[in-house]
């Protein structure tokens, strides 16, 4: 089973307004792609795919809410938030062919005010009869007391085992202030590449 994590950092996000994983990855045809900020931080998200917003109140209540990237941001009307991150998730792509085949895609977060540190999970999912399962296990990042974290993603497909549809999710989390809602990307493919991830 192959998963890799990439650190991209924030640097790159300010120069090329996309990770440098993706940055190597994206086709020529792609680069028309418009990539946008999220809260006025340098954390790169597709015009158009959803971030959700989740954190806790002064007094202690969880909310969440998801908008579209590029987009105005719906007005919170809990009470100024003692935490608040906003998680993104981008496409999953497909790269290379046959044996050498794989899924890819990144995800971030970026949070503020009263927190402990923070970190993320992701997970590729896939089709069955009985609704969405595992293609692989979950992986997650080391917590950091960072306020922005954005991680390349990547996992194999298992070549001739079985046509299913894939997608990746995420979750986020922050000490003191809880987990996100579990986010999927916009986008899932359909590909014959078995029940579990080589």
């Amino acid at each position: 089973m192959s998963i890799a994590a990439v650190a991209c950092s924030v640097t790159a996000a300010f120069s090329l307004g996309t990770s440098s994983a993706s940055a190597q990855d994206v086709d020529r045809s792609e680069s028309k792609t418009r990539y946008v900020g999220i809260d006025g931080d340098a954390r790169p998200a597709v015009e158009g795919t959803p971030v959700t917003e989740w954190g806790k109140t002064a007094s202690g209540e969880s909310y969440s809410f998801t908008y579209r990237a590029g987009e105005e941001k719906p007005v919170n009307d809990k009470a100024a938030a003692a935490a608040t991150c906003s998680i993104y998730i981008s496409d999953v792509s497909f790269r290379g062919s046959g044996a050498n085949a794989w899924f890819s895609w990144e995800t971030s977060q970026v949070c503020s005010g009263s927190y402990g540190s923070q970190r993320i999970e992701t997970q590729m999912w896939r089709s069955s009869w009985s609704g969405p399962r595992g293609y692989d296990v979950w992986h997650g990042t080391k917590s950091t007391t960072k306020s922005f974290i954005d991680y390349g993603w990547s996992v194999d497909c298992n070549d001739g085992g079985g046509t299913y549809t894939y997608y990746p999710v995420m979750k986020g989390f922050a000490t003191g202030v809880g987990s996100s809602p579990t986010t999927r990307a916009d986008n899932e493919l359909r590909k014959n590449c078995g029940t579990n991830a080589p």
